[in-house]
Parts: structure tokens; C-alpha cells; sequence
């Protein structure tokens, strides 16, 4: 009995589970390595722990930044650049999105060859300068200048982070983690509101530093600025560079995320590779998946505290202070649902449970006349929106065989998402005051058909592994052993 038997047999004996994967040893051959269950959980408990806690708290400053204009609208940037004529709010919402669709697979394309803390912590760094200088504009032209840049640099961070937690964690995996880091941030953005009004209320001498929505943008610039020096020692890297890792850690996080069982080096995609990667036709479902997800939650975002108080009747202090406690509800129903997704290993349901939250709450906003039910359906708008964000993220990504390809997918279907932001931030329009009734019909149709794709697809998808494991075609994705997770 060789050494290898002898350790195996050991530790079954001992009652753990060995798990097998097959490493590269040089040109001559491969070895077969194993570890227990134990270990394993182990290493999950010290990924998360240091994946996880830096990357929440930059996105939940890039969630702050990118929305706080809705708080300093309404708290008087509208009259003092004279936002309120025309279209022009409007204007200044959507051009963020031009930038943030066409650079982010750029971006993902970057981070591996840059590295993640020094790419990440440049560009966290450049969008805070940006929101700084949102705290000192003069007129509705500069500060959608300013809008324009924050997206351009906004553009990396959240394909980034699901890039980095895709090359970390296993298929069943990473719905949990995903809904995890993105309601972990969005419970601190959840309180932005309340935060941009304890700013507004800051005032400094009687020039513009007297306007208090300045205040909003300028501490959060900071906040955002600071943070992005922070990150360049705090931010995760990849698998293969964690020098955090011991030896045998570092080699068991990387052997277990590959699917044929062999573990092996990166290889870095071109350009003309990545283009290749995006040929594939089920990122049209991704990206229409995710076009709608993110439609509903700009949507809601951008223009619920003016409905609050336009449509609701609310003062400028209450909508602000109302607007947190719907976030607050979606972050634990959404962690909720995404638990459940990875433990039963089921997604589809789980995406059209939350869009059919989503249309309910939309409808009751809509059609019902006390002030106080119309805000509970926000309850339901905002879980249903906000959830399908990460959830349809996890489902993209659980389809996806390879790391290389799950970068490209991620930021390929963020990109389309940039489309959805920039539907979103228009189709609620000021001249439908105080229904929204356009608007919200678009987001209720956006979220039926949502449900509709859904089912369809996964449908697909369900077959495919049936046929798979029928023997009646060949590897999906090109890959043994792998199957699509619907």
C-alpha cells in the first residue's frame, strides 16, 4: 500500500470526507492531491473573512455615489443649477451609464494583468475626486461632466468583485456570496438617505458652503477617496497571487474550483479571446436577465424619494428618512432567498419568486390611494429589484464553466446593465408627476418578461444536463463533468 493509500484510507477511517484533485507537477506528469471536509470549510471561513469586508464597504460608497444625487435633489441642487429645467436631471442621471457600459470589460480585462489592489484602488480613488468635485459645481453642464467621469471610473469595481468572488468559490457557492456582498453594501447605501440629510443640514458661512447638498458630495468624496488609498492594502488578489495562503491552502482553493479536476494557471485573455468568450448565445438571455434587473433597481433608486414626496406628499426630511427601511427589508429577504438557492441548488425559482415581489409591490404603489399601503408596496418594489440584481449575477455565472470566461460574462452582462441604468433613470419623467404612471408600467412589463425569459431558459437548460447525463450529446461547455446550474 503506498503512502497515498495508507493517508486516504487514514482519513476515512477518521470519518472526513476526502475530496480529490489533480495538480500540475512539472512537464513529467501530475499528482493526486485530497483533503478533508474540514479543511475545506476552513478555508471558506478565512475566504470569506478576507474577501469579503473591503470590497462591501467600496461598493457600498460606489452605491452611495452613484445615487446620492436624488437626495441632493431634492434637497435644493435642482434650483441652484437650474437642474429642474426641461430634461436636464434626467441628462445628468443617464450619462453616467455611457462610461460605466463601455468600460467595463476593458476593466476586467485589465485587473488580472494590473493586479486587483492597485487597479481597483485607482479607480475607487479617481471616482471619490470625482464626487468631491460634484460638492463644488456652479452649473447643470459641469456636474454631468462629473457624472460622466464617476461612471467611467465606477466602471470596474462591481464586474471586478464578482470576478474576484467567481475565481474564489465553487458553482453552489457563489449566490450566497454574491447576495452577501451586494446586500452587505446596500445596507450601508440603505442609510444613505438618512445620511445625505444629517449632511444637508451642514452649513459654513453664507456663499455656496450655506447650500447644504453640497455637503452630501463633499464628505462622501472623501469617505470614497480615503478608502480607495485604503484598499490598496486591504483589497483581496486572486487565488493564484494570495500570499495570505499557506502553501497547501492556496493550492486546494485553486484545485477546487476546477471542474475537470485539473488545476492549472490563468491564462489571460486577449482581446480578440474575450470577443470569442461573448459569441457564446446564452449571454443574450444573461444580458436581458440583467438589462431588467438593473432597469428596475435605477428605477426605484434615482426616483423613490421624489415620489415619496411629490407623489406621496411626504416632507423633504421624512422621504429621506422613509426611503432606508424598504433597503432594510430587501437586504435580509434577499440573503434569505439566496441561502435557500444554493442550499436546495435551485435559481430559477428563486429569480421569478423575487420578480413577482417586484410587479406586486409596483402595483400597489401604483393603484392604491393611502399614503401608508402605497409605501408598504415600495416594500415588496424595492426586495423584488434589488435581489435580482445579484441573483441573476450568480445565475450567469453558474452557467459558466471557466474562470477566464466568467470575468468576460460578468462584465459583458454589468455592461448591458449600464443600458438598463440608463432606461431606468429616464423612464420615470418629471411631466408624469405624482403617479409616475409610464414608468411604472415600464418597470411592471420589464419584470413580467423578466419571469417569462426566466422560465423558458432554464427550461433549456434543464435539458441540456438530462441529454448530458442520457448520453445524447457531448460535454457542455466543452467541459466533463460540468453542468449547467438552472
Amino acid at each position: 500500500m503506498t503512502n497515498k493509500d495508507s493517508e486516504a484510507q487514514h482519513i476515512e477511517e477518521a470519518g472526513d470526507k476526502p475530496h480529490f484533485a489533480v495538480s500540475n507537477e512539472g512537464e513529467k506528469g501530475v499528482s493526486v492531491q485530497q483533503w478533508t471536509e474540514e479543511e475545506e470549510k476552513a478555508l471558506v471561513r478565512a475566504i470569506d473573512w478576507r474577501v469579503f469586508p473591503m470590497l462591501c464597504i467600496v461598493f457600498a460608497l460606489s452605491l452611495l455615489d452613484r445615487t446620492n444625487i436624488s437626495a441632493a435633489y431634492i434637497a435644493g441642487l435642482g434650483e441652484d443649477i437650474q437642474l429642474l429645467q426641461g430634461s436636464r436631471y434626467n441628462i445628468a442621471l443617464l450619462v453616467f451609464f455611457i462610461g460605466y457600459g463601455l468600460f467595463e470589460i476593458p476593466s476586467n480585462l485589465v485587473i488580472r494583468r494590473v493586479g486587483a489592489r492597485i487597479w481597483l484602488s485607482f479607480l475607487i480613488t479617481s471616482w471619490g475626486a470625482c464626487v468631491l468635485g460634484m460638492g463644488f459645481v456652479r452649473s447643470w453642464t459641469t456636474l454631468t461632466v462629473c457624472r460622466a467621469l464617476l461612471g467611467i471610473f465606477e466602471a470596474g469595481l462591481f464586474p471586478g468583485a464578482v470576478f474576484i468572488i467567481g475565481s474564489w468559490y465553487r458553482q453552489y457557492e457563489t449566490a450566497t456570496r454574491v447576495s452577501l456582498f451586494y446586500m452587505a453594501a446596500l445596507t450601508a447605501s440603505g442609510f444613505g438617505p438618512i445620511l445625505a440629510y444629517a449632511f444637508s443640514l451642514i452649513r459654513v458661512g453664507d456663499g455656496i458652503y450655506a447650500q447644504g447638498w453640497r455637503w452630501i458630495f463633499i464628505i462622501e468624496g472623501i469617505a470614497t477617496i480615503v478608502a480607495g488609498i485604503a484598499a490598496a492594502f486591504f483589497l483581496v488578489q486572486f487565488p493564484d497571487k494570495a500570499s495570505w495562503l499557506k502553501p497547501r491552502q492556496k493550492e486546494i482553493a485553486i484545485a477546487r474550483l476546477s471542474i475537470d479536476k485539473q488545476s492549472r494557471e490563468y491564462k489571460h485573455p486577449s482581446l480578440k479571446e474575450a470577443f470569442v468568450m461573448m459569441r457564446d448565445w446564452k449571454l443574450i438571455v444573461y444580458s436581458i436577465q440583467y438589462f431588467i434587473a438593473a432597469s428596475g433597481v435605477y428605477s426605484i433608486a434615482y426616483f423613490q424619494p421624489i415620489i415619496l414626496r411629490d407623489g406621496m406628499g411626504f416632507s423633504y426630511a421624512l422621504s429621506q428618512i422613509l426611503s432606508s427601511p424598504p433597503y432594510i427589508f430587501a437586504i435580509i429577504m434577499s440573503l434569505l432567498m439566496a441561502w435557500l438557492s444554493d442550499k436546495y441548488k435551485i435559481r430559477w425559482l428563486v429569480l421569478v419568486i423575487q420578480a413577482l415581489f417586484a410587479v406586486v409591490g409596483l402595483l400597489i404603489t401604483l393603484y392604491c390611494r393611502p399614503p401608508g399601503v402605497r409605501y408598504f408596496g415600495l416594500f415588496f418594489a424595492v426586495f423584488g429589484t434589488q435581489a435580482n440584481v445579484p441573483s441573476t449575477l450568480s445565475y450567469g455565472q453558474s452557467q459558466v464553466a471557466t474562470v477566464e470566461k466568467r470575468g468576460v460574462i460578468a462584465a459583458a452582462m454589468i455592461s448591458v446593465g449600464a443600458a438598463g441604468g440608463i432606461t431606468g433613470s429616464t423612464i420615470f419623467r418629471t411631466q408624469d408627476a405624482p403617479t409616475y404612471l409610464p414608468g411604472m408600467w415600464a418597470t411592471i412589463a420589464m419584470q413580467m418578461l423578466y419571469i417569462l425569459v426566466t422560465l423558458g431558459f432554464s427550461f433549456y437548460l434543464n435539458r441540456q444536463n438530462r441529454l448530458v447525463e442520457e448520453g445524447k450529446r457531448d460535454a457542455l461547455e466543452g467541459v466533463e463533468g460540468f453542468r449547467y446550474a438552472p
